[in-house]
């Protein structure tokens, strides 16, 4: 068996079809010997499953056509849950491995002082401190596509919580590696899989699998990682014919591109607008007769926002974008899966784009297009019914949905929005846009609201009015074009 030398806080499709297959080739080809210990944060039927698999599972590689490639990878070793005491005392004792890595594969919702990940990273560090001493030293990875993610983890650990003891505190500073990640492969949920390919899927794979994961191909860089003090122990770097590239310098440029020209195909793109009008999958509502050419319109004029905002030599920004557009077309995922955590996203993917000296260059097409994409991200997040903490919206069809993101303080501005006129409206807006809490956390100064675009705020206030007053996505969409 290969020994322990990755700890996993995590169990989910991006981790298996991402880092967890990468480590797997490296194993095959002989360039690493080690397996990931995985803990399942909540529940604990991933991690059961994987023990009673002892630890090997599928990817299935597939698009609409079919399947492409169907992969057996073999690199977990253990797993546990983090849900009860025994089972992250287990998780803990993984500690006494020398380890190289420790992987975070939890959604943004995660990342913070309090969350059951933060809590269970800070005792898996000091415990493999105390078992190791002040010379052992490890790198910390996040997957999850926070811009500076590394840099994140490290402030919330040295800043937010206690500090153990000084040669600890010094340890964690100086010892530890937390990478800036940038990871990029679409891991649809198994219930959104069409049948047919699960079940020719199924027809393939010798046995029971219950850890099967769907994913795309690999598109052509999945993973980057900013090693930039040399502290990685599995090379990742050597992965070069799969795209991955491990840099000595920032990262951040790319992490730009990946938020603003990709994640912001979903958010603000395209999901939203598909679930408000009854379309339950992304690749349908990006082929759809009049959101398929708003999308493209859509991220061309971010493509060209972005390309003068933050060049890269060598690359395009609009080819970038529209390469992601065509996957998502190809591959059946559901809208819903990703409309969660929306405050986040959007100042993630989009604020940049207000604030942006080019905005004003742009074509008013574009101006129009990414106002009612704003519109419409803030339709969703507009309470229909509020019971205690149970947010519900509702859909242009009539359809209520639930309405996830945990952080309410757009959704209580917004409640109350239907039916309200222009001045109430452009009020209720002017008070999410002026809040740089929202749209600049570690940075809330006035040159940071929105609101000091006044023609964006203009724009979205005129959609948005139009959409809480009975003017459907389509509609609304359809008098732009």
């Amino acid at each position: 068996m290969l020994p322990i030398k990755i700890l996993a806080i995590g169990a989910g499709g991006l981790q298996r079809a991402l880092t967890h297959q990468f480590v797997h080739i490296l194993n095959q080809r002989n360039q690493y010997n080690g397996g990931i210990f995985v803990g399942q944060p909540t529940g604990t039927e991933k991690a059961d499953a994987f023990n009673r698999q002892n630890g090997v599972y599928h990817v299935v590689t597939f698009d609409l056509n079919g399947i492409h490639n169907i992969d057996q990878i073999s690199t977990v070793v253990g797993a546990t849950t983090l849900a009860t005491e025994t089972g992250r005392e287990q998780f803990y004792a993984q500690t006494e491995n020398p380890l190289d890595l420790v992987l975070i594969g939890v959604t943004e919702a995660g990342i913070a002082k309090g969350e059951l990940a933060m809590d269970v990273l800070d005792e898996t560090l000091y415990r493999y401190y105390s078992k190791h001493g002040t010379d052992a030293d490890l790198c910390v990875i996040n997957t999850d596509n926070l811009r500076n993610n590394g840099d994140i983890i490290r402030e919330i650990l040295i800043n937010e919580y206690p500090q153990r003891n000084k040669d600890y505190a010094k340890w964690l500073d100086n010892k530890v590696g937390f990478l800036n990640e940038m990871g990029d492969r679409l891991v649809p949920q198994v219930y959104a899989v069409p049948d047919e390919i699960k079940q020719a899927a199924q027809a393939q794979i010798d046995g029971t699998d219950e850890l099967i994961t769907y994913a795309e191909e690999m598109p052509a860089t999945p993973l980057i990682l900013e090693d930039i003090e040399n502290r990685l122990r599995v090379p990742f770097g050597k992965l070069d014919d799969y795209g991955v590239v491990v840099k000595q310098d920032s990262i951040e440029p790319y992490h730009d591109w990946k938020l603003l020209l990709v994640n912001s195909v979903h958010v603000p793109g395209i999901t939203h607008k598909g679930e408000l009008s009854g379309i339950e999958y992304v690749n349908e509502a990006a082929s759809h007769p009049l959101f398929a050419p708003h999308l493209e319109r859509l991220m061309n004029g971010y493509a060209k926002i972005v390309e003068a905002d933050i060049p890269i030599t060598g690359k395009s920004a609009n080819a970038y974008s529209l390469e992601f557009v065509d996957r998502i077309r190809r591959v059946k995922d559901d809208n819903a899966r990703i409309n969660i955590i929306e405050t986040v996203k959007l100042r993630e993917r989009a604020a940049d784009i207000v604030r942006s000296p080019n905005y004003h260059s742009s074509t008013e097409l574009f101006k129009s297009d990414f106002a009612y994409s704003f519109a419409t991200v803030f339709r969703f997040l507009t309470p229909h019914t509020i019971s205690g903490d149970d947010y519900k919206g509702i859909t242009d069809t009539g359809k209520e949905y639930e309405i996830r993101d945990p952080d309410r303080t757009i959704q209580n501005i917004l409640k109350g929005a239907y039916g309200t006129d222009k001045i109430d409206i452009e009020n209720r807006l002017e008070t999410i846009f002026s809040n740089t809490t929202l749209w600049a956390p570690q940075n809330p100064t006035t040159d940071n609201a929105l609101s000091k675009n006044r023609d964006f705020c203009k724009r979205v206030a005129e959609y948005y009015h139009q959409l809480v007053n009975g003017k459907t996505c389509l509609k609304v969409l359809d008098s732009i074009n």
